[in-house]
């Protein structure tokens, strides 16, 4: 028979054997999340670099068009360059410029063309553009808005609502930036697709500040605001990072 000590012996092994495992297992363990820590602050960084260049970048859009007498607003948290009512002004219930509104819309597609092309996929080789631009942008949505007044009389033979009308500044803009200048027209996003596209808001998004409660002819509303949208990481690498932590 064994000896109680024999037993005891034993049973020590088998539990240094088993402690043992186990602290393999939590270095492997402790490793693989640090390793998923770091991929997902890596991702983190990446937003975090995102917001910086577009803020960057509409901040020389802007400086850009204020050297041409063009004062436009931005919100760099949102990735918004707003041709205000003194930039570009639409009259109450139309979707067209003309005249010296519309010479300032091309200068408007002048600057977005110097500055924008740097940050698609197909960077141009000209020698202004750094590397690390390169496919920075996604999308760019011109999006068109109105003040609250609603569509009627011989302009509702035109348009339903101002949801269309909205739709109707936003594809003109479109159409008459790209053909002014266009090479915004060509710039492609990372999967190949068009960078350039329309929206319209109606009176849904009024500027801050100038939401009211009843109909109001109000230009600071109608307007069109360019929405810039970078590159993000892709799904796979966010999903992985995150997974691993869960």
């Amino acid at each position: 028979m064994m000896s109680v000590s024999d037993i005891m012996s034993g049973l020590m092994f088998i539990f240094i054997i088993t402690l043992a495992i186990f602290v393999i297992d939590f270095l492997i363990a402790s490793r693989e999340h640090e390793e998923k820590m770091q991929e997902l602050t890596q991702i983190l960084s990446r937003f975090e670099e995102n917001n910086r260049m577009r803020g960057a970048m509409l901040t020389d859009i802007q400086d850009a068009l204020a050297k041409r007498s063009i004062e436009v607003d931005i919100d760099a948290e949102h990735g918004v360059l707003r041709l205000n009512e003194n930039a570009v002004r639409f009259t109450t219930g139309s979707a067209d410029l003309r005249g010296e509104q519309l010479e300032r819309l091309e200068v408007v597609a002048k600057v977005l063309a110097e500055i924008l092309p740097c940050y698609g996929s197909n960077q141009p080789d000209n020698g202004k553009c750094l590397a690390d631009t390169q496919g920075k942008i996604d999308s760019v949505f011109i999006e068109g808005h109105t003040d609250n007044v609603p569509i009627g009389g011989r302009l509702a033979k035109k348009y339903k609502d101002n949801w269309e009308l909205s739709a109707d500044r936003a594809m003109f803009t479109y159409r008459e930036v790209t053909n002014s200048q266009p090479l915004l027209a060509s710039m492609l996003n990372t999967n190949a697709q068009p960078v350039i596209s329309v929206s319209g808001y109606g009176e849904g998004r009024p500027v801050p500040g100038h939401a009211h409660p009843y109909p109001k002819n109000d230009p600071i509303n109608r307007r069109i605001d360019f929405r810039f949208i970078m590159t993000p990481p892709t799904v796979t690498e966010a999903q992985n990072a995150i997974e691993g932590n869960l």
